[in-house]
């Protein structure tokens, strides 16, 4: 929490040491090096990369493996295959990146956030997954929407003015109305 915090206060102030940084790698590299020099950006290019470097073998490793057991395509011939695919997207740069990666991510959020806050409250329900999947589906229709929004494609109107659309929260009232109306016949079914 603290490190996301300081990430946030870097970002909010950093108009006047990274001023039109195309995104937070800029600004980051700015105010390190402005802090602490060039060792500092030096230290800071070491952190990241090892940081990066235990996440990129660890999912490797796993999707590999995950991968291989379900087909019949050796695991290596996968690793060779990921970090094959690894190279070309790093190569496209973080701005490219996030420019593609944000409208996928804006749609895949609702469902998750679904799934994992009615995933608390399963204990509730009879039949836990007649209620969370009409939920999790309707969240994840909506952000579909909310995705090609971001994404930059124009929608319906009706789709634009419903509540907390702005936000990309236009799934949420949906959801919960599923939520609600699922959960009713939950109860009083047998």
């Amino acid at each position: 929490t603290l490190v996301y915090l300081s990430l946030f206060k870097l970002g909010l102030g950093s108009h006047e040491i990274a001023p039109n940084a195309a995104n937070g790698a800029i600004i980051l590299h700015a105010y390190v090096q402005h802090a602490f020099g060039d060792m500092g950006a030096y230290f800071l290019s070491g952190m990241i990369f090892i940081a990066c470097m235990v996440t990129a073998i660890g999912l490797t490793c796993a999707c590999a493996s995950y991968f291989s057991s379900l087909t019949k395509i050796p695991y290596k011939i996968f690793v060779f295959i990921l970090v094959g695919f690894s190279l070309v997207i790093s190569n496209l740069g973080l701005t490219k990146l996030i420019a593609v990666s944000v409208p996928v991510l804006s749609a895949i959020y609702p469902p998750a956030i679904s799934v994992i806050m009615l995933s608390f409250c399963a204990s509730f329900f009879k039949k836990p997954t007649h209620v969370i999947a009409p939920v999790t589906l309707v969240a994840f229709i909506f952000g579909i929407f909310d995705g090609l929004k971001v994404g930059g494609f124009e929608l319906p109107a009706l789709l634009q003015n419903l509540p907390f659309a702005e936000q990309n929260l236009a799934w949420f009232i949906p959801s919960m109305i599923v939520l609600l109306i699922t959960a009713v016949i939950d109860r009083i079914r047998n």
